[in-house]
C-alpha cells in the first residue's frame, strides 16, 4: 500500500458502462468514494482559477445566465472537437487531480486516527470517467475498470440522459476504446448483465481485498509481539538467500566441530576451517540462487 492503513481503488469506465453502479455497490460494502467527475464540476465554480481559464479559452458562451459554466453546452462543444476537448481536459484535470490528492490525505489521516479497525481496511474509491488520461490511476493501488456493450452504452445514454442515438456514439465515439483500458485493469468488472451480476464480481473483489489487509494485519501484529519467533519468520521472508547462507553455515561449522573434536587441531586451524566452512555455505547459497 502507498498509504499505510489505506487501500486506493481507482475506478473508471467508459460513458453508460455503469461504473456509478459499481461505486455505489463499493460504498454499500463499506468503501469510501470520491467523485473525479463531480470533483471536476466543482472545480470549474464561478470565480475559481479553471472557471476563468474555460472563460478564457471558449469564450463567454459556455456560461449560463448566472454565470456558472452550462456543461450541456460545453459538452456539446468538446465532444464534437477533439481538439477542444484536449484544451478542456488540460484545463480542468490537474485541479482534480490536486482535490483528488487532498481527499486522500484526509482519509488517510483519519485512517492513522484509529478510526478503522485493525483488521478492517480503509478502502478509498477514486471514481473517473478519465482516470487513465489524466493520470489520476497512478495515486491509486489498483485499477478496477467497468465494461459493457457497446449497444447498451447507446441505450443508456438514450434512455437516462434523452440523447439521440447519433449524440450517443459520437460521445461513444470521443473516448478511447474499452479494450485499451481493460488491458491496464486489475480488475475488469463486466457490466452486461444484471445488477446482480455485477454485484457478485464486486463482492468478490471486496473480500480479496479485506483478506489481503487482514493477512497483513496478522503479520504487523505478530511482528509488534516482539517474540524471537516473530523476528526470525520476518528475516526469512525478507531475506530469503541471505537465510539460506546462515543456516548452511551454522550446520556446516557444527558438523566439522562435532567431527573434529578429537582431532589435534590449533586454535587458528580450528577458526580457518569454520571460517572455511562459512564461505563454502555462501558458494553453495550463490549456486542455489542461479535457479
Amino acid at each position: 500500500m502507498k498509504r499505510p492503513g489505506l487501500y486506493v481503488i481507482g475506478l473508471t469506465g467508459n460513458i453508460a458502462t455503469g461504473k456509478t453502479a459499481v461505486a455505489t455497490m463499493l460504498v454499500q460494502c463499506g468503501a469510501q468514494v470520491i467523485d473525479a467527475d463531480a470533483l471536476a464540476h466543482e472545480v470549474m465554480k464561478r470565480g475559481t482559477l479553471a472557471w476563468q481559464r474555460v472563460v478564457d479559452e471558449f469564450g463567454q458562451g459556455v456560461l449560463c445566465a448566472d454565470g456558472e459554466v452550462d456543461r450541456a453546452q460545453l459538452g456539446a462543444l468538446v465532444f464534437a472537437d477533439p481538439q477542444a476537448l484536449r484544451r478542456l481536459e488540460a484545463i480542468v484535470h490537474p485541479a482534480v487531480i490536486a482535490e483528488s490528492e487532498r481527499l486522500l490525505q484526509e482519509a488517510w489521516a483519519r485512517a492513522n486516527r484509529g478510526q478503522a479497525g485493525p483488521a478492517v481496511a480503509t478502502v478509498v474509491v477514486i471514481e473517473a470517467i478519465k482516470l487513465i488520461e489524466s493520470g489520476i490511476h497512478q495515486h491509486c493501488d489498483e485499477l478496477w475498470v467497468v465494461t459493457a456493450p457497446r449497444e447498451q452504452q447507446v441505450q443508456r445514454l438514450m434512455t437516462r440522459r434523452g440523447l439521440s442515438k447519433e449524440e450517443a456514439e459520437l460521445r461513444i465515439d470521443a473516448q478511447p476504446p474499452q479494450a485499451e483500458k481493460a488491458a491496464l485493469a486489475h480488475v475488469v468488472i463486466n457490466n452486461s448483465g444484471d445488477l446482480e451480476q455485477t454485484r457478485a464480481q464486486v463482492n468478490r473483489e471486496w473480500k480479496r481485498i479485506q483478506g489481503m489487509f487482514r493477512q497483513e494485519n496478522a503479520l504487523a501484529e505478530d511482528w509488534a509481539g516482539g517474540g524471537s519467533m516473530s523476528w526470525w519468520r520476518r528475516f526469512l521472508e525478507e531475506h530469503p538467500l541471505l537465510s539460506m547462507w546462515a543456516i548452511l553455515a551454522v550446520g556446516m561449522v557444527a558438523i566439522f566441530l562435532v567431527t573434529s573434536r578429537d582431532v589435534a587441531l590449533l586454535p587458528s586451524q580450528r577458526l580457518f576451517m569454520a571460517l572455511a566452512c562459512v564461505a563454502l555455505a555462501g558458494l553453495c547459497t550463490w549456486i542455489v540462487s542461479w535457479e
